[in-house]
């Protein structure tokens, strides 16, 4: 097994300003893929952007919180991914709610007429059981792209006390086992939401092991940290 890395940039499709950072990381940084956000305002200029950059690898953000939701005029949890988590969870309506909203996004997906490459999430809310279940259930294991299972890594030598991330692993260590499709081995950049440091990146990625190894970005504009991190890997492999 060869050493696997990617670079990919949440959010695209959210707002016009994203979306041109992740054009310019690709085009001029290292960034290899965008997880797109139907239903958004500005989905549909991702799509024409995306349709554009051949080379840009596309695939689909499932978004159930912080966002706008595609079948309902507004989320009943609001932007809490926590309050989310627990609604679906405890909430039989809640339930409901998401698996209709899974079902309705990968149909959304699919019309885009973009090949899909991969499947992460808004808030990593795919770890949830009931989430990845409904995930499993709409698309079928025939999917021949990956999902973001990935173990949660750390920049920092200190444990990684984040919450979410610890949660996030809890439900991922046996998924990544069994998923019935091509799943990350390690995930980076949780610690570093906003705020991605080139030489972290390189020193970690010569630092890993043969797998598969993804890297998660949050380009904002030309010149926020993500994207001068991706202009940076790009140049300093080039050098």
């Amino acid at each position: 097994m060869a050493k696997e890395v990617v670079f990919v940039a949440d959010d695209f499709g959210m707002t016009p300003q994203i979306n041109d950072a992740i054009q310019y990381a690709h085009e001029f940084g290292q960034l290899t893929g965008a997880a797109l956000m139907v239903g958004q305002s500005a989905t549909e200029d991702a799509v024409k952007r995306a349709r554009a950059q051949p080379g840009l690898e596309v695939g689909w953000h499932l978004h159930l919180t912080d966002s706008l939701p595609t079948t309902i005029e507004r989320w009943p949890w609001g932007a809490s991914p926590a309050r989310a988590g627990w609604s679906i969870g405890l909430r039989p309506s809640a339930y409901f709610l998401m698996r209709h909203e899974v079902a309705r996004q990968w149909e959304l997906m699919r019309a885009t007429g973009l090949e899909c490459r991969f499947i992460t999430s808004h808030h990593h809310l795919h770890a949830h059981p009931f989430v990845y279940r409904a995930l499993r259930e709409v698309i079928g294991p025939g999917f021949p792209g990956w999902i973001r299972l990935g173990r949660s890594c750390s920049f920092d030598p200190r444990p990684c006390s984040d919450a979410v991330a610890a949660l996030m692993e809890f439900f991922q260590k046996r998924r990544r086992r069994l998923s019935p499709w091509r799943a990350t081995d390690t995930l980076w950049g949780l610690d570093r939401l906003f705020a991605m440091r080139a030489p972290e990146v390189r020193a970690a990625i010569d630092a890993q092991p043969e797998g598969f190894h993804e890297f998660i970005f949050h380009p904002r504009t030309r010149s926020c940290p993500d994207t001068l991190c991706l202009l940076e890997l790009k140049s300093s492999a080039r050098a």
